[in-house]
């Protein structure tokens, strides 16, 4: 709504018609003698101070939203001359009271005019904005780019900020009128919730009376306000009902997720007060002070943290030992868990030799081998045998073996399960084994004979094993002498000869067929023996 067009504040807010004859009953009722005094005596709703009271508390509501219109009437005239203004003070209030003490300027001398009280306000610039704002305004009034205004203009305006003042000052009579007031009508309720949240009350349940009929449910909801422009949107969100009680003293301390919890509790003992409040008992707000108490004591307890239970001692354990799954499934998960052949092999030491060690420098920068590898035969995995599949051979079927024949100059060692057997390609393909690797490409000694010589060993192992003989002579004498440097010189002896008796020397003792001493008798027996 523009109001540039409007010379006249009046023709758009007319409140202040209904506000003065309210405020003069107001004054009249105050300047009272004591014992003409209104009394609370019979129904509340018939006494006519008690109507003046509710007329004031719905005068006092909507005097903000006349403040509010008047104030853009001032800022839309006012605009013209200083428009940076309206964007630095965003109070109402404060915007007319700046507006009426700088009026048409001149804005070069705007630090006078803001230390000078001689206006309609009574008050310097300075009393009225902080320093902050003060200084800001200051510098943009002398780099406006405003217009003076004319005399009808400025006169229009300063009008505007006269009703502005009335009506501010207006809503201060009204609103001490009715919590002076409200402790006589109401004084449980004031007492329980404050003088100006049970005027709003009672002015929108009707008095007294219907705030005593009214659910305790009900009572959130009063007052608030449902936002219309929000249509379409999300309405979960936040708390659903913020009236009056909501904006209580009492419910803006509480937490925002107890808020509603506090509501409820609230809104049961408002009503507890009014129909205490409506039979007239408890003049003094007794009534109002304890549910009070007790309204405090239940939203302190939602308040507090939950008790702490302490350590719990643990349950007695249980020493039956756990059903154990069978069948090849349970066998293959276990398998899936199972100790390695080769960790196995790595636990276990062979008495008497050093255990082999890989890794980097000494002590915990190696790891022992332990058996792994102790077999000589190149491999780092022990063959695995089944002892009960395993071939076995008897005395006269020795297997392989047989002295080996030259054949086309080249002398062969065949060494495995028997003795004797021919050492050509020929002969080992008739046996049914693998020739390669058998002939010249064998690593010879050359000797007095005219060919070459070559060592095949068969092992249980399926295939063929060349070894060189020197290196097994090599590796046959360190074991040797490594087994002979523990059991070589090793006899058994037997401590003990004849025992001697009163310093005289033993029999000799008597060697049995095999050889061995025999004990000597007990001198006791010895000596029962000879008798």
């Amino acid at each position: 709504m523009q109001l540039h067009s409007v010379s006249d504040v009046r023709s758009v807010a007319g409140l202040m018609k209904q506000l003065q004859p309210v405020v003069e009953k107001i004054e009249y009722y105050k300047t009272l003698p004591p014992d003409q005094q209104t009394r609370n005596i019979g129904s509340i709703e018939d006494n006519p101070e008690y109507k003046l009271l509710t007329q004031s508390n719905t005068l006092s509501t909507n005097i903000d939203g006349e403040i509010i219109l008047v104030h853009k009437f001032i800022r839309d005239h006012y605009s013209v001359r200083f428009p940076e203004l309206e964007t630095l003070i965003q109070n109402p209030l404060e915007y007319a009271k700046t507006v009426a003490i700088i009026g048409n300027g001149p804005m070069e001398n705007i630090r006078e005019i803001s230390e000078s009280k001689a206006n309609m306000v009574g008050q310097s610039l300075r009393q009225i904005l902080d320093g902050p704002s003060l200084m800001v305004v200051t510098v943009e009034a002398t780099t406006t780019r405003g217009e003076p205004l004319s005399d009808s203009e400025l006169t229009t305006i300063r009008r505007a900020c006269e009703m502005t003042l009335q009506l501010d000052r207006a809503k201060k009579i009204l609103t001490e009128y009715v919590q002076s007031r409200m402790s006589m009508f109401a004084p449980n309720l004031t007492t329980l919730i404050g003088s100006l949240t049970a005027a709003q009350l009672l002015n929108y349940a009707g008095g007294i009376t219907g705030l005593a009929k009214t659910p305790a449910c009900n009572i959130p909801p009063l007052g608030s306000k449902k936002n219309t422009a929000a249509t379409g949107l999300a309405t979960n969100i936040g708390i659903r009902h913020q009236g009056f009680l909501y904006n209580n003293d009492i419910i803006r301390e509480v937490p925002t997720d107890l808020k509603v919890q506090a509501m409820r509790i609230l809104s049961a003992k408002v009503i507890l007060a009014a129909r205490v409040d409506q039979a007239h008992e408890a003049q003094a707000g007794e009534q109002g002070l304890e549910f009070y108490d007790q309204v405090q004591k239940r939203i302190n307890k939602l308040s507090e943290a939950p008790p702490n239970k302490g350590v719990r001692a643990l349950p007695a354990p249980d020493d039956k030992p756990a059903r154990k799954r069978g069948g090849r499934r349970a066998r293959k998960a276990k398998e899936a868990t199972a100790m390695t052949d080769l960790r196995k092999a790595q636990n276990r030491m062979a008495f008497g030799k050093e255990e082999a060690e890989v890794g980097y420098g000494t002590g915990d920068g190696t790891k022992g081998l332990g058996m792994i590898g102790a077999q000589d035969d190149g491999r780092i995995r022990a063959q695995q045998i089944d002892q009960r599949t395993r071939a076995k051979l008897s005395k006269k079927n020795p297997g392989w073996g047989g002295t080996s024949t030259q054949v086309g100059g080249t002398s062969t060692s065949l060494r495995g399960f028997g003795a004797g057997f021919g050492g050509t390609a020929s002969t080992l393909k008739a046996a049914g084994l693998r020739a390669s690797g058998v002939g010249s490409g064998l690593k010879t000694q050359t000797g007095n004979t005219g060919g070459t010589t070559s060592t095949i060993a068969f092992t249980p192992v399926q295939g063929l094993e060349l070894i060189d003989p020197k290196v097994r002579e090599e590796r046959e004498r360190k074991r040797k002498a490594e087994e002979d440097r523990w059991f070589k010189g090793g006899t058994f002896t037997q401590i003990g000869g004849g025992a001697q008796t009163n310093g005289s020397a033993a029999q000799p003792g008597k060697v049995d067929a095999a050889g061995f001493k025999v004990p000597a008798l007990p001198v006791a027996k010895r000596q029962k023996a000879d008798g």
